[in-house]
């Protein structure tokens, strides 16, 4: 990696006797000059020294979109199984507020290719299946405990097969998808920049702009409006491009970059909403120019749409080149893999259908706008911290059982 560098005549007398990289004071003295390389080459030049393992570096922004992902996640599910739209449907605002989060599934995705575009260990696939069988079996059995009015000998048969009877659509359709990443791992590997680029926004062209403009009342291809396997692996392909062919920005260019992302993210979803609830046929003047009638079309508020994409690129991209401070960094890193499992907890069956749903049942009717927005956002934060904390205690009893390296060890005997 260090071959091609600019060295002077001495480290290169030292390079040619010894055949063998710059001693570790040399090269802390070589990158002091040569600022343009960052802290991932300095490591990868210690560890070459040092004949040690390679280094890994977590970047703590994916999983702060992990976090935030999650969190809008929540915000979605309160405004769509509650009654709120019902109760305080003289607010359009909660639509712009539902829009402003719906970008979370395609973050998860593009994460997931992001940072597993190199490597498909079947462990991981297994450790998820047990944590969701965990949540699935556990759960039921303990709310039909303190409720009887449930059938649990019923649900906990369904339970018991969360993948096949769709407990977790989102579990579901990864499961789908990740049964074919060791092949596309392999083509993501040996394809070129231009080659990888051209691959996604053929299918983004031809499964989202063509389809929702020609004929947005069908669905040709299956997509089921992004809750599907096959729209999973399009973000896939678009995180591991992303994730292949990073860049560092410096200077200027970052804070344009910030700019960019802030006003991609809030129009994207701002021009939904307007476009939404504008109606061309009753519209008189620019309104039923063609142009207007193209961008409705392609201006939806579904996953697989558009906007919901340009938002979730800027999230990521955003939150991927911010640099955080190392304490800050470490409490993002613990909270992030825990994510996952504020999910399941959640959205299972019962909760959802018994606690979220009836979150706004005691509410008044006369609540003003920014009291409901406060309320929606606050609640959110207690389910979060609340099934953080349930997870973490799931943590522990998994590190206790050693449920990781059980996996690993049947993927090895499988492999």
């Amino acid at each position: 990696m260090f071959k091609n560098l600019k060295l002077n005549k001495y480290d290169l007398l030292i390079e040619q006797k010894s055949n063998r990289f710059l001693s570790l004071k040399n090269r802390k003295n070589f990158f002091r000059k040569y600022k343009k390389y960052n802290q991932v080459d300095i490591l990868e030049a210690q560890r070459i020294d040092n004949n040690t393992k390679p280094v890994k570096i977590r970047n703590p922004g994916i999983d702060f979109v992990r976090i935030l992902s999650m969190y809008a996640i929540i915000i979605h599910h309160i405004l769509i199984h509650t009654d709120i739209y019902k109760k305080y449907s003289q607010y359009r605002e909660l639509k712009l507020m539902n829009m402003l989060t719906f970008w979370h599934v395609s973050s998860y995705g593009l994460i997931s290719g992001y940072v597993g575009y190199k490597t498909n260990k079947y462990s991981n696939l297994l450790y998820l299946m047990i944590w969701t069988l965990f949540y699935s079996c556990s759960l039921t059995y303990y709310i039909n405990k303190y409720n009887p009015q449930f059938n649990t000998r019923k649900l906990m048969y369904k339970d018991f097969f969360p993948v096949v009877y769709e407990a977790y659509w989102y579990f579901t359709q990864y499961f789908g998808m990740y049964l074919f990443l060791p092949v596309i791992n392999k083509g993501i590997k040996s394809l070129k920049k231009n080659e990888l680029r051209t691959v996604f926004l053929s299918l983004i062209f031809a499964f989202v702009v063509v389809k929702d403009y020609m004929n947005p009342k069908k669905d040709p291809f299956k997509m089921a409006g992004g809750y599907s396997s096959k729209w999973l692996l399009i973000c896939f392909l678009a995180g591991a491009y992303l994730g292949k062919f990073k860049k560092n920005y410096y200077g200027i260019k970052i804070f344009i970059l910030f700019f960019l992302c802030i006003i991609i993210f809030y129009y994207s979803a701002y021009l939904c909403y307007i476009l939404t609830y504008y109606s061309i046929d009753n519209a008189k003047g620019f309104y039923k120019i063609k142009v207007m009638i193209f961008l409705k079309s392609i201006f939806v508020m579904r996953i697989s749409s558009v906007p919901m994409i340009c938002e979730s690129f800027s999230v990521l991209i955003f939150f991927t080149h911010i640099k955080y401070n190392k304490y800050l960094a470490k409490i993002i890193i613990f909270i992030g893999p825990l994510t996952f499992g504020i999910f399941l907890i959640h959205y299972h069956p019962i909760v959802k259908g018994t606690i979220l749903k009836n979150l706004f049942l005691n509410d008044p009717k006369n609540l003003p706008l920014n009291k409901i927005i406060k309320l929606v956002l606050f609640r959110g934060i207690n389910i979060f911290l609340i099934c953080l904390i349930i997870d973490y205690l799931r943590h522990i009893l998994f590190t206790i059982l050693k449920i990781k390296k059980i996996c690993i060890y049947f993927e090895k005997k499988i492999t």
